[in-house]
């Protein structure tokens, strides 16, 4: 009797242990509808949020190269204009004082500051000029340091013709002001501003 006792609690446990690994598998067949991608129309409207923000970064450091260039070429113009002016009457770097060494300053000084604006999100079209412009002025600098005469004639040309380009191209960043290029010196080929032909004073940009 007892046997039978065991062997009815014994198949009654196996049934039940079916009924569970049965309701287990029912369980683990079943799966979640559903996936994890984007709306429609929501990865378009991140990409052009991120293309904004790209270009409004890269014309801010347009703006902001073109408003150092400006400022700096004020200051470097003036530098040296004066130089020249003084060197164009007395035909003698002997003779300029300490001008030489105002001009060079005024040209390196200004050359630090416009070249810490250029970063790589800054716009080719003022960037590769502004790099021009940079090199004329360590040759302009270089040639006044050398105490060169008609030498810095093609330089100081060259020169002029850089500052004018990033000039130009700034326009399309901000609008130039008047004194954007500062008070330019005589023109060369005008008879009051020429050097006298026993001279080899060069042309002021």
């Amino acid at each position: 009797m007892a046997r039978r006792r065991a062997d009815g609690v014994r198949a009654a446990a196996s049934a039940v242990l079916l009924c569970l690994l049965a309701a287990i598998s029912a369980g683990c067949a079943s799966t979640v509808d559903g996936a994890g991608g984007a709306a429609p129309g929501e990865v378009a409207a991140y990409r052009s949020e991120v293309s904004a923000a790209a270009a409004s970064s890269i014309r801010r450091d347009g703006v902001a190269l073109c408003r150092e260039a400006m400022s700096s070429m004020v200051v470097m113009v003036r530098g040296y204009n004066a130089f020249v002016d003084r060197l164009s009457t007395v035909h003698a770097y002997d003779r300029v004082g300490d001008l030489d060494d105002r001009a060079r300053a005024s040209l390196i000084a200004g050359a630090d500051l416009i070249r810490k604006r250029i970063t790589p999100l800054t716009p080719a079209d003022v960037a590769d000029p502004a790099n021009r412009f940079l090199d004329s002025t360590g040759r302009l600098g270089a040639a006044i340091a050398a105490r060169q005469l008609t030498g810095l004639n093609p330089i100081a040309a060259q020169w002029t013709r850089d500052k004018q380009a990033v000039l130009t191209n700034c326009s399309s960043y901000l609008p130039l002001p008047p004194t954007a290029g500062a008070s330019p010196a005589p023109d060369p080929r005008a008879t009051s501003s020429a050097p006298s032909p026993s001279s080899s004073v060069p042309p002021t940009p």
